[in-house]
C-alpha cells in the first residue's frame, strides 16, 4: 500500500534515476530525447480514480496499478519516449506490499476498464526538486 514520502525522499528518488549511472542518464547517452515527468490534472484522476471505484466497486478492493511504458515507433505523440499509465485492478489483499516476506494476494489487472494514459510532460522535461 502507498504512502506519502517526503520531498527530500522524492528529490532522491529522483537523482538516483537521472544520476550517471541511473536509467535516465543511460536513455540520454543512448541518443534519444525523453522525459522523465508526465502530468495529469488531479481533477482528471480523481475521475478515473472514481470511475474505477464505481465499476469495480468497493467491497473488491480496488485500486491503480502504474507500468512504465514507451511509445516506440507506433504508439503516442513521441516516438521513442517514455510514459506512464494507469491500470485498474481489483481483488488481493488491502495489506498487499506493506509487509517484506507475507503472502498476502495481489490485486489483479483489471479489464472491465481501459487503462489510462496521455499525461502531459515539460518540454524540455521538468526536474523534481
Amino acid at each position: 500500500m502507498g504512502k506519502k514520502i517526503s520531498k527530500g525522499q522524492a528529490k532522491k528518488l529522483f537523482d538516483n534515476w537521472a544520476s550517471a549511472n541511473g536509467p535516465g542518464k543511460a536513455v540520454s547517452d543512448a541518443g534519444y530525447e525523453d522525459t522523465y515527468e508526465s502530468w495529469f490534472s488531479a481533477k482528471e484522476l480523481r475521475d478515473y480514480c472514481q470511475e474505477v471505484i464505481d465499476t469495480i466497486g468497493e467491497a473488491n478492493n480496488p485500486g491503480i496499478r502504474i507500468y512504465f511504458g514507451s511509445y516506440g515507433n507506433d504508439a503516442g505523440p513521441k516516438e521513442k519516449q517514455s510514459t506512464v499509465f494507469l491500470a485498474p485492478t481489483s481483488g488481493g489483499s488491502e495489506s498487499y506490499g506493506t509487509e517484506e516476506g507475507t503472502e498476502d494476494p495481489a490485486p489483479e489487472n483489471d479489464d472491465s476498464l481501459d487503462p489510462y494514459n496521455v499525461g502531459s510532460n515539460g518540454n524540455p522535461p521538468i526536474p523534481y526538486d
